[in-house]
């Protein structure tokens, strides 16, 4: 795979049966909204900005390349990273794929990634769903240490932490992005949240998760949808999540967590 310069700087990663292509500058909330309206259309998706993300890199990328089972519907969807999205479809020759992104810590952690997407709820719906996998190159050599990478999703505000230095835990009383038993979306998973090798096949990455739905109630009307993606103990070896099929639905009951998608 080869990285080339297209319009207005955007990277875009040129391989077969697709490409994947990152968001152009730093501060263009224009080619952020674009990136992230794949996921739902302009009526559902109204903008898109960082929250944070750090100084080098190419956190986000829209793909049209078949990987991990996505796309989900139409034909792309949007790939989170604390490193490079636009390595996700390289072979996985290296065990350490990643990206120095640089930049201070925030809440303990480094190359901390929020995405906040403004987004408009139809009358009549209550509950919000999106699906994704989670994938790693922590994984296997960190399982159970501090280097801990890790997922978070939240609705209108972004309170997660983890500041004790050498220990993986992670606050996050806001995520729903959690399997019904609380595991929440990390390279130490457990359950519906595990890693395993299999679920990567394809990708640059050493293991990932089963597909999941993360769903949350919601009322009519304006939110926020905060993304976050992080690297715990080291810059050195990468995650990311690819994400798709946002939707709005109504539901008699709507559980908030993270569960396998039954499409």
């Amino acid at each position: 795979m080869t990285l080339v310069l297209g319009v207005a700087g955007v990277g875009v990663a040129q391989s077969q049966g697709g490409e994947i292509s990152a968001e152009a500058q730093r501060e263009s909330r224009i080619e952020v909204t674009k990136v992230a309206r794949t996921l739902a259309g302009p009526k559902s998706v109204r903008s898109a900005a960082f929250a944070a993300r750090p100084p080098y890199g190419k956190v986000l990328a829209r793909s049209t390349k078949r990987l991990g089972g996505f796309p989900l519907q139409g034909g792309s969807y949007m790939i989170l990273s604390n490193g490079d999205a636009t390595l996700a479809d390289n072979p996985n020759k290296s065990p350490s794929s990643g990206t120095n992104a640089g930049g201070p810590a925030i809440r303990g952690n480094r190359d901390v990634t929020i995405l906040r997407m403004n987004i408009n709820v139809p009358k009549g719906r209550n509950c919000l769903s999106f699906r994704f996998r989670f994938l790693t190159e922590e994984f296997p050599e960190f399982v159970g240490t501090e280097f801990n990478d890790g997922f978070i999703a939240e609705l209108d505000e972004t309170t997660w932490d983890s500041r004790a230095v050498g220990d993986p835990t992670i606050n996050a009383p806001r995520n729903f992005a959690n399997d019904v038993d609380g595991n929440l979306i990390t390279v130490n998973g457990a359950g519906d949240a595990n890693v395993t090798k299999a679920r990567a096949k394809g990708t640059t990455y050493d293991g990932a998760t089963r597909i999941l739905r993360a769903s949350t109630r919601v009322k009519p009307g304006g939110h926020r949808l905060y993304l976050s993606l992080f690297d715990q103990g080291d810059r050195q070896f990468d995650s990311a999540v690819f994400v798709d099929k946002l939707t709005f639905t109504k539901q008699a009951s709507c559980e908030s967590g993270a569960s396998r998608d039954q499409g």
